[in-house]
């Protein structure tokens, strides 16, 4: 290595050092940053103030490691000198390869000689200090806490500022001024007592409360008033009782989502009415499920205790009171199928109750009736503690089945309502447990009849095949396998030894396994290519004689039957090769192939079902239909009205925005407390996006803004309007494409003759 060279390494460790140390000190701030943001962002601290702190804590994070590890100021010396301290072979003398061969005496020429060596050989292996790993695995944490705390942040606002021991809410996040004749309002906020929440009192008009609190308004006015009341939605006037000292009280429960609004009398019989308030509902939300740890589809093998564990995540926002697993187990196939449904509870905790827990359930497939060939269907369904009427929620239908292991056959032949199974007939079973028995004694067994034994296990593969082949038309062991031809017999005088070690009757169609159909004579003239023997074209030809045709199964099954019937020519071979080892695995190929054709029958139909809603007895035979509507027989009138009239209004605003000067003539007036009207059915749904410009509307009808105010309140109400509006349905259009002559000629030829 030449000094140039080792100059050059030494430059690559100090940058190299830089980027791993700069990329350590990086991932400490960002994580430093990360929480930095999370924390305050979580318990409602406005995101612009979260996102300061974080890029100021993690800038300094970041400037005071840098400046203790001195990065910014580190030079190649300082790698030398990390060099000399710990491979001992440079024996301190690193730093001469920084130096000019010129400034050096003879005696350190010599001696950086020998440092260029080590230092070539050192090279390689030089690894450098750092901590990536561990600043990498801090950011990663600190990313999913700042997940989990940016996730939960709507939960964590909830609580108040001070130390409780139980959830409170925050019940708006604006303070909006009262009315100019109220002195003073309170309104106490009363959570449904299953939640958990406490009660607390504002000066906040605009509401965000859980769904069923109870809201108490105590409003006093600065002077004498008369019937002061609060409209809600635009629809319900409910009218408040009167107190002491100028003070009215109304309480009321709060189910939906709205808006509200302060009217009163003043003693000049003037109507007042305040701003328009939100009421927002936040919704108790049903409970959430998970199963962990199993698949939705299981297939067991039967052993001598096959359970399942049912491992279960319940959580609820407020709370949950039961949760029980619905099991059904069915037995039979086909038309005998048969049902029987349970009711399972968790062994895990005893009781179903809090926020989130961790529910487990051990289902013994042997105690709940099961057996080979059965199936079990179940879903685990949970409540909350929700009054009067408790949410609940049920997960997907999770399917368990057992092997079956005794009857593979017989089902196939349970549907053709006649016994066609002779008595000696073997299944694909016993075949392979007679194959590996044949194998275990093999050592045991002389080789006569250890072939004889193979040979006849091949035999009753053979009558195996042929029985299934029935069910596909195929009678013979045509159409399947390979095929022989008669006329290259080998007629040499050799041994025959499927004489010597099989059966006797060892032949095709033995002991008339299916009736002997007769040669047929065909006088007919030879058919063409493509034709039958009648001359028909083999398109327009309905074949009943074809072995594809005639068959009991569907499309489906009968591909896995042919299927398995190749693989037991397979299966055939290799025992009549006397290699039965060979043989197995196509064996159980063509046993998983069976079994799946018996269970193709298997069908299982979910039990559905309506749960009506409780009926109201005093509503009972009173024959009021007033709240029956059918979707068919709504009419789009109300909607229609509600267009013109705020179409209406965009026509008169964009009139009065024309103009030099704002003029609020009863014109105006008259068309926006129309447009009102309509926007207030809207607000019901959305207060936030229309309260606004509810609100504006009503203080230019009533005058109450400047002249200088009015032009921007006009806009803010188009625009509003504007949003109201529904999109317009796409018309379909006239094609402009010019036509050809002999189109339009054929167009019109065709119009003729209609």
């Amino acid at each position: 290595m030449s000094d140039s060279r080792a100059r050059y390494h030494i430059k690559q460790l100090t940058k190299k050092y830089k980027l791993l140390r700069m990329s350590e000190v990086g991932l400490q701030a960002l994580a430093l940053a990360c929480i930095a943001f999370s924390i305050p962002y979580a318990f409602n601290v406005p995101w612009g103030i979260s996102l300061t702190f974080s890029i100021a804590g993690g800038s300094l994070l970041f400037l005071y490691r840098c400046e203790q590890l001195n990065l910014f100021h580190l030079q190649e010396l300082d790698i030398t000198a990390y060099l000399n301290q710990h491979f001992d072979t440079l024996q301190n003398s690193s730093d001469l390869l920084l130096r000019d061969p010129s400034e050096l005496s003879t005696l350190q020429q010599l001696q950086k000689l020998r440092t260029t060596v080590a230092f070539e050989a050192l090279y390689p292996g030089i690894k450098l200090p750092h901590h990536l790993l561990r600043a990498g695995g801090i950011f990663i944490a600190s990313v999913a806490l700042t997940f989990t705390l940016t996730s939960f942040a709507p939960f964590l606002t909830r609580s108040t500022a001070g130390n409780t021991s139980k959830d409170s809410l925050t019940y708006t996040s604006k303070f909006i001024a009262a009315p100019a004749q109220v002195k003073q309002a309170i309104i106490t906020i009363a959570p449904p007592p299953y939640t958990g929440l406490k009660s607390q009192a504002t000066q906040a008009w605009s509401l965000t409360l859980p769904e069923g609190s109870t809201v108490e308004w105590q409003v006093q006015f600065s002077a004498e008033v008369k019937d002061p009341t609060l409209v809600f939605s635009g629809k319900e006037v409910v009218r408040m009782k009167s107190g002491q000292q100028n003070t009215y009280i109304l309480r009321r429960s709060i189910d939906e989502t709205g808006f509200y609004q302060l009217a009163w009398t003043t003693p000049a019989g003037n109507v007042k009415h305040s701003d328009f308030f939100k009421l927002e509902i936040i919704k108790d939300q049903a409970p959430v499920i998970t199963i962990n740890k199993l698949n939705q589809f299981t297939e067991l093998e039967y052993t001598n205790k096959p359970v399942i564990d049912v491992y279960a995540t319940l959580s609820d926002d407020y709370g949950l009171d039961n949760a029980h697993i619905i099991a059904t187990v069915s037995k039979g196939s086909g038309e005998s199928v048969k049902f029987r449904e349970d009711k399972l509870f968790f062994g895990k905790p005893a009781s179903i109750t809090g926020k989130h827990l961790e529910a487990i359930r051990k289902l013994d497939l042997i105690k709940l009736g099961m057996e080979p060939g059965d199936e079990l269907y179940f879903y685990v369904v949970a409540f909350d503690n929700k009054l009067p009427r408790p949410n609940h929620t049920r997960t997907e239908t999770y399917f368990i089945s057992l092997q079956d292991t005794t009857q593979q056959e017989t089902v196939v032949d349970d549907g053709l309502g006649v016994d066609l199974m002779p008595d000696y007939f073997r299944s694909q079973r016993q075949i392979i447990i007679d194959t590996e028995k044949l194998l275990q004694e093999k050592k045991k067994t002389s080789k006569t009849a250890f072939q004889s034994k193979s040979n006849e296990l091949g035999y009753d593969q053979k009558v195996l095949r042929l029985r299934y082949g029935e069910f596909l038309g195929e009678e013979f062991e045509s159409g399947i396998g390979p095929q022989e031809n008669p006329a290259e017999e080998d007629h040499d005088h050799e041994e025959d030894i499927t004489k010597k070690y099989g059966h006797v009757h060892d032949k095709e169609n033995e002991h008339n396994l299916v009736q002997e159909k007769q040669p047929e004579h065909h006088h007919h003239a030879e058919a063409k290519e493509g034709e039958d023997k009648n001359g028909v074209p083999a398109g327009f030809v309905h074949e009943h004689d074809s072995e594809e045709e005639a068959t009991f199964f569907t499309q489906s099954i009968r591909a896995k039957l042919k299927a398995a019937l190749t693989i037991m020519w397979d299966a055939e071979l290799h025992l009549r090769l006397y290699e039965p080892e060979k043989s197995l695995p196509f064996q159980y190929k063509a046993l998983k192939l069976l079994k799946e054709i018996s269970q193709d029958s298997r069908i299982y139909v979910h039990r559905t079902g309506f749960d009506p809603p409780p009926l109201k007895e005093e509503k009972r035979m009173a024959g009021d239909l007033s709240e029956v509507k059918s979707a068919t027989a709504l009419s789009s009138s109300n909607h229609k009205e509600n267009n013109e009239a705020i179409r209406y209004a965009l026509q008169v605003t964009a009139l009065a925005l024309a103009k030099d000067s704002i003029s609020i003539d009863n014109t105006l007036k008259r068309s926006l407390t129309q447009a009102g009207q309509a926007l207030g059915k809207l607000a019901i749904d959305q207060p936030g996006v229309y309260l606004k410009s509810l609100s504006l509307i009503r203080a230019l009808t009533e005058n109450e803004l400047k002249p200088e105010e009015q032009r921007s309140a006009l806009k803010t109400v188009q625009t509003s309007l504007w949003k109201a509006l529904p999109e317009a349905p796409e018309a379909p259009a006239t094609a402009t494409r010019a036509l050809h002559t002999l189109d339009r000629s054929f167009i019109k030829n065709l119009e003729a003759h209609e």
